[in-house]
């Protein structure tokens, strides 16, 4: 008898299952709107850089950007400091980024006010822009340190590099927060591998505009002195790493490998000195972004997709719901049944 009634208690848990499958719908994620306003302002953001770029006459090439977002950038130039993907890069101007990012600094249950260290280099326009539309749309509170250097397809242009077009958002009131310091990037952060009559140019522009320039010939000295000024600032809750700058995690080749997103601890095979792994080794979240195409789908977002998606389409703007009270119901009927089970045992041993 007690084992008819264990069958039963089976039988009435997989029906459970079978209805929480057959009932699930999906539904807007809470932070849907949030997640959406920061979307539009990224694409805003993109829509005032294309506009800059044609105004000015600046070589955009339309076989690489495909959908005409003005983020991406040549397939060489004198600031280009690795190669890239093209791919990753198309993926990575689809405004939609902008809530990937804001679903991640809601899971790690950061709060209006928290302070968030930022690294980013010209490698990823878009994905900078949408990071700090995302912290602007929480009311979180960023120092941003941006390097001017990029790779293929990235902000590679010399007359109008990442930091000119953050420039440009900040003046036309798109961005409220602009980058507290910058580094030259490439090369042990020093741009090695660029004409330094070129960089020289560079940082006199840039330095034109107010910003102030970080400036260190020791690459791991750079990195300890980044990682002081960000906690210099108070609190951190989080460090973003945007693209992989040298100071970002050195020569590890672990973090260049992992699918990124949220980290929260180191890996044991990771022994290098980056601002990553310095983070991770105090016990502060990552939100590390570089393997885009991997993140793209994690989040339920198109790779490479032509036309890109409008604002408010992707899987991270929902999430599936059950009918909890279908499991609960078919829990408290099995646990009855197993019950009931055991109490003919009793009575059968009598």
């Amino acid at each position: 008898m007690k084992n008819q009634y264990r069958a039963l208690a089976l039988v009435v848990l997989a029906a459970a299952l079978v209805l929480l499958e057959l009932t699930k719908s999906t539904v807007p994620t809470e932070d849907a709107p949030e997640k959406r306003a920061a979307s539009e302002r990224a694409a805003a953001c993109y829509e005032a850089i294309y506009a800059e770029k044609l105004s000015r006459g600046l070589e955009m090439d339309a076989g690489a950007d495909i959908n005409r977002t003005g983020m991406i950038g040549l397939d060489y130039s004198f600031i280009t400091t690795t190669v890239g993907n093209l791919e990753a890069k198309r993926t990575s101007t689809n405004p939609n980024m902008a809530a990937v990012v804001v679903d991640m600094l809601h899971e790690l249950k950061l709060q209006p006010g928290d302070k968030v260290a930022v690294n980013c280099s010209g490698s990823f326009p878009a994905l900078n822009i949408a990071v700090m539309c995302a912290l602007q749309e929480l009311q979180l509170e960023p120092y941003l340190i941006s390097s001017f250097g990029s790779s293929t397809h990235g902000a590679n242009d010399p007359e109008f590099t990442y930091l000119d077009m953050e420039h440009l958002l900040v003046e036309q009131g798109l961005l409220s927060h602009r980058s507290d310091l910058f580094s030259i990037g490439g090369m042990e952060d020093l741009g090695k591998e660029m004409p330094p009559e070129v960089v020289d140019a560079i940082v006199a522009r840039i330095k034109g505009y107010g910003y102030t320039q970080f400036y260190d010939e020791d690459l791991i000295h750079n990195v300890l002195t980044r990682y002081d000024i960000y906690c210099g600032q108070g609190d951190v809750k989080c460090f973003i790493n945007v693209g992989g700058n040298d100071a970002s995690f050195g020569d590890s080749s672990v973090m260049v490998h992992t699918d990124g997103g949220i980290l929260t601890q180191l890996s044991e095979k990771d022994n290098s000195t980056g601002l990553v792994q310095l983070f991770l080794k105090n016990g502060i979240p990552v939100i590390h972004l570089l393997n885009i195409k991997s993140l793209a789908a994690e989040y339920g977002l198109p790779i490479d997709p032509v036309p890109l998606p409008a604002v408010g389409q992707g899987g991270v703007y929902y999430q599936t719901h059950y009918e909890t009270w279908i499991a609960a119901a078919g829990f408290s009927a099995a646990a009855v049944l197993l019950w009931l089970g055991r109490e003919q045992k009793k009575k059968g041993t009598v």
